[in-house]
């Protein structure tokens, strides 16, 4: 936006001086720029840089800039014109709900252990790798071995792990956690049971880690958060209202004066049904049995699941409170603190 503003104003001549080392350099190409979001500003800063006689990017430190704070300060003393003109920015609403992190795969379609395994096969390296990409391509492939078209891992102990490519550690992931006999383990067992099993792939462990973190039943068994909101306080005096009683557990049979008890009523209603009556009321309790097993709620104590949903975040409430609806958009009646509910992957 700066760039922009100085070529409205006919700048031909800028100078532009940064607190920030990285972009800096970037700007004027004496580093790279890997990550894959900042590529297009640094083209949109070249383009723009074009426009102009001579540009210069300078690094300074930030407590020696002054310059800047200056500015700042300037401008929040002007006055403001009524009559000047804003040129508004327009923001793009998503509709639709957007989800990350749902499937990591090769961008090309190719396995990550393509140039390792065409390097021991036919001791080429890739059209387009440069100096350091070769060396360490030779260096990663001293520990492997093809067997025909299969590419195995060396281990220290001499065995031999299967490399398999996204596709294939998504379905040996979702066996061993979650498959016949799963336990749903954390992410470092997960990883050390696949290597035990014979499978490898480079980012094994990351990869497990972030699988167990999407798993439903994990994420529904997980752990209450017991950690208050806020730090508490010990009190030097005692609770007030503190009560304490106690409560009769078991059934009470009073005595007559005569010593004689009343039997309970379930007795009594025992010994007025025939052996015929009592058989059939049994057998009419046994064929219920798989009925009421059908129409049973859920399981409840130490089996039921510590957290309800998924859920999404419709409105967010004042005081910390969130109001909640269900995953496809119907409008409920959930209203919860901030402190009671995670992120659901």
């Amino acid at each position: 936006m700066d760039l922009n503003m100085a070529i409205n104003l006919n700048v031909h001549e800028l100078l532009v001086m940064g607190d920030s080392d990285l972009l800096i350099r970037q700007a004027q190409g004496d580093w790279e720029t890997r990550d894959i979001k900042l590529i297009p500003y640094r083209q949109c800063v070249e383009d723009l840089s074009k426009r102009f006689k001579s540009i210069e990017f300078m690094y300074i430190h930030r407590f020696h800039n002054e310059l800047a704070d200056a500015l700042a300060t300037l401008a929040s003393m002007l006055p403001y014109p009524g009559n000047t003109h804003i040129d508004p920015l327009e923001i793009q609403i998503r509709y639709q709900h957007g989800y990350c992190n749902t499937i990591e795969a090769e961008p090309d379609g190719a396995p990550w252990y393509r140039d390792i395994k065409q390097f021991l096969k036919t001791r080429e390296y890739s059209e387009h790798a440069n100096r350091d990409q070769k060396r360490t391509i030779r260096r990663l492939s001293n520990g492997f071995f093809l067997s025909g078209e299969i590419l195995y891992k060396r281990t220290l102990d001499l065995n031999l792990l299967r490399c398999v490519d996204a596709k294939e550690a998504e379905m040996i992931m979702n066996e061993v956690h979650s498959g016949v006999c799963g336990p749903h383990m954390n992410g470092y067992v997960l990883a050390k049971k696949i290597l035990r099993a014979g499978y490898y792939w480079l980012t094994m462990e990351r990869d497990c880690f972030r699988f167990v973190r999407k798993c439903h039943q994990c994420q529904i068994h997980s752990d209450l958060i017991h950690s208050p909101p806020s730090e508490l306080y010990p009190m030097s005096a005692p609770w007030p209202f503190v009560a304490w009683g106690m409560d009769v557990i078991g059934p009470i049979e009073p005595k007559a004066s005569n010593g004689h008890r009343i039997p309970s009523l379930r007795i009594i209603i025992e010994a007025g049904i025939e052996d015929t009556e009592w058989v059939k009321s049994r057998l009419e309790q046994l064929n219920l049995i798989d009925e009421k097993r059908l129409a049973a709620e859920e399981a409840k104590g130490k089996f039921a699941p510590n957290w309800q949903g998924p859920y999404l975040v419709k409105k967010v409430l004042s005081k910390g409170a969130l109001h909640l609806v269900d995953i496809e958009g119907k409008v409920t009646d959930i209203s919860v603190n901030a402190d009671a509910v995670k992120r659901y992957y």
